[in-house]
């Protein structure tokens, strides 16, 4: 039974280390996603105006290349008089197109920008159409593996699963780690199952009548992937279990070289130990500089550049190359972990400020006129940027303290 534990624990880690670095950007990305058509709204503030005194914003997605117009309604009346008419064109994933203002009767072009699809087409193909789902469809996979090794090669007691010790810190990653993994565990396996049916059901070529009826079971495991009921009650829900998964596997990484930290006596495993530390902070704290940057490039980009939703993918791609390149050049120290979380959480914390230097659509008008999906954007950015501050000042005190 022990050595059965050992290689347990020993499939837990590998597997958790290979594809932890894709299952967290892609968890980060899904948990977004639970929120696309808000943050797709936050980053055409050119519309904003015009819905404050005609109702919230209202369309629906089109398929690509197809231009469409539509009356902006609110409470299900959808009589064009007193509210905008939206003509949307969604090419090559990019919403952009024009509006006529009601009050003025004005032409406002809106801004061209990817928005929240593009969180959606990262999570699950990385922009790279089916070799990209088929990796990530194997990482879910072995995530299955990690989960069920995880649970069976432990020996757990309540104090795992409901305490956090906020010191010494070593523990208290193990603590987050078991907290965020065991708590919400259904979770876990509710979304990689349901979206590995998903997969099956697009990318496999075998015909499987339960998953191709309409009637079936494949619409209720897309609700289930998507959250697609209960409101927003249940999409709250949905993201904070989201952010915990990706807490869980963000921790798991920092265990893996917590643990081997000081076991690296041959010059070989001292250097893949250094590859796996740059790695992490590239992963994990770049990711989130990353995705902060990107909605800092929708405020600052220029409106008239061309291309410039491509350019918005650019910017996180580049950020992301940048952290990279950072991490390596700290070699994967605490220093790099310091800098770029405190980078992401100064990016993301002066979000708010940045949109209402940028636009008319700050929280001191969002807020009073209840335009939730605008402002949440906003105070999700703070609350979390507030978070990774008050996270990385814990990590400083704790390695100054050892």
């Amino acid at each position: 039974m022990n050595r059965l534990t050992q290689w347990m624990n020993w499939l837990h880690s590998w597997f958790g280390l290979l594809f932890g670095w894709l299952l967290f950007a892609v968890f980060l990305t899904g948990t977004l996603t639970v929120f696309d058509t808000e943050i797709t709204a936050w980053m055409q503030p050119d519309l904003h105006e015009i819905t404050w005194d005609t109702g919230q914003m209202g369309g629906s997605i089109h398929e690509e290349g197809l231009l469409s117009a539509q009356p902006v309604s609110n409470g299900g009346d959808t009589s064009i008089d007193g509210f905008p008419l939206l003509v949307k064109l969604q090419e090559k994933r990019t919403f952009s197109g024009q509006t006529i203002d009601p009050a003025t009767g004005q032409l406002v072009i809106f801004r061209d920008t990817q928005g929240g699809d593009f969180f959606y087409h990262f999570h699950y193909g990385l922009l790279a159409g089916w070799p990209g789902a088929w990796l990530i469809g194997s990482a879910a996979i072995v995530m299955l593996i990690a989960l069920a090794t995880g649970m069976c090669g432990h020996r757990w007691t309540f104090k795992d699963v409901v305490m956090i010790r906020l010191r010494p810190f070593p523990r208290a990653w193990l603590d987050a780690h078991n907290l965020t993994g065991i708590l919400i565990i259904p979770f876990h396996l509710m979304i990689v199952v349901t979206g590995l049916t998903l997969f099956w059901s697009i990318y496999m070529p075998v015909d499987v009548p339960l998953l191709r009826d309409s009637a079936g079971i494949l619409p209720l495991l897309s609700d289930l992937h998507f959250a697609q009921f209960g409101g927003n009650t249940m999409r709250w829900l949905y993201f904070i279990m989201g952010l915990a998964a990706t807490v869980m596997i963000a921790t798991g990484l920092i265990l893996w070289t917590i643990k081997r930290q000081r076991t690296q006596s041959s010059y070989s495993s001292q250097s893949g130990y250094r590859i796996v530390e740059v790695l992490n902070v590239a992963t994990v704290a770049g990711a989130l500089v990353a995705v902060a940057a990107f909605f800092w490039a929708n405020r600052l980009l220029p409106l008239a550049l061309p291309e410039r939703s491509l350019w918005e993918i650019r910017c996180f791609f580049i950020v992301w190359s940048l952290c990279l390149l950072h991490s390596l050049l700290r070699r994967g120290s605490i220093k790099a972990w310091r800098e770029q979380l405190y980078g992401s959480a100064c990016l993301l914390g002066f979000l708010p400020l940045l949109n209402g230097l940028t636009t008319n659509s700050h929280l001191l008008a969002t807020v009073p006129k209840a335009q939730w999906a605008i402002a949440g954007v906003d105070l999700t950015g703070l609350t979390v940027g507030a978070l990774l501050g008050w996270t990385v000042r814990r990590v400083g005190r704790s390695t100054r303290a050892g």
